[in-house]
């Protein structure tokens, strides 16, 4: 069993979702927290409910993490903290044809998904790699395993995230560092992640929903055991192991026909 007692995460994305459910999980442990996210109001409240039920630290940092100058930005902010683990939580989707997508939104979702995430985990895995111990949680989705119309960016976003999380991991390992990192990778999920895509739920989006809290604790485990990937729950794990067995022009028809709006 790891002690985390005393130490501290970073948690982005922290405002609602799998980061609030971090943030959660995390003080049960005895972590104190940083948590960031653009809503000050959510984070604020996040803050005060943790704080009551744990009695840990919790910091409070109010931003947008779009691009590289943010997460630099955020890591000058916290560097002199001794953050001992990092979730790189921030991070959204957008449903739709590309063609109908706009090339700045898609733009704003591929630097907070991609180049904030690995912005941060190059500055925090430094020094992690320097003390010889340390915890990096990069928040990906079974999105990463196959080509997703519709989420034709997001999902490229998210095989970047979950490749680049087992590829560092394996650096480290072979060094000899003590520096676990760790993809989750969960299915759909009941958050605002749907919403804030813009997807209708549909009958067959209500059957295979899965709960956040759960993944997020399924996560934590296996982040503190250095899984390389985490994919909570049977019917997402044997969907991935199928589709392995299928040619990707074919996974993503499949993909077509299951999430595209029918009205």
């Amino acid at each position: 069993m790891v002690d985390l007692k005393g130490k501290k995460a970073l948690i982005t994305g922290a405002s609602s979702g799998f980061g609030a459910d971090f943030a959660d999980i995390l003080a049960k442990k005895g972590m104190d927290l940083v948590i960031t996210a653009r809503r000050e109001d959510k984070l604020n409240a996040l803050k005060a409910k943790i704080i009551e039920k744990y009695g840990v630290g919790v910091r409070v940092i109010v931003m947008d993490l779009t691009g590289f100058d943010a997460a630099c930005s955020l890591y000058e902010k916290v560097k002199d903290e001794n953050i001992d683990m990092l979730i790189n939580n921030a991070g959204y989707g957008m449903y739709d044809y590309f063609e109908r997508q706009d090339a700045a939104a898609v733009n704003r979702m591929v630097q907070l998904n991609v180049v904030s995430a690995m912005t941060l985990a190059n500055l925090f895995v430094k020094d992690f790699a320097a003390k010889n111990s340390g915890w990096i949680l990069n928040t990906a989705s079974f999105a990463a395993f196959n080509p997703t119309p519709f989420y034709a960016a997001y999902g490229a976003t998210k095989a970047f995230l979950m490749n680049f999380s087992v590829a560092i991991r394996t650096e480290l390992k072979k060094c000899g560092k003590n520096v676990c990192v760790t993809a989750l990778c969960p299915g759909f999920t009941d958050t605002e992640f749907v919403e804030t895509a813009n997807q209708k739920r549909s009958k067959l989006l209500e059957m295979v929903i899965g709960r956040s809290y759960p993944a997020a604790e399924e996560a934590v485990n296996g982040l503190l055991k250095n899984k390389p990937v985490v994919m909570p729950r049977f019917m997402n794990r044997f969907a991935a192991f199928f589709l392995r067995f299928l040619p990707r022009s074919l996974a993503a028809e499949a993909a077509f026909m299951s999430i595209r709006d029918k009205n």
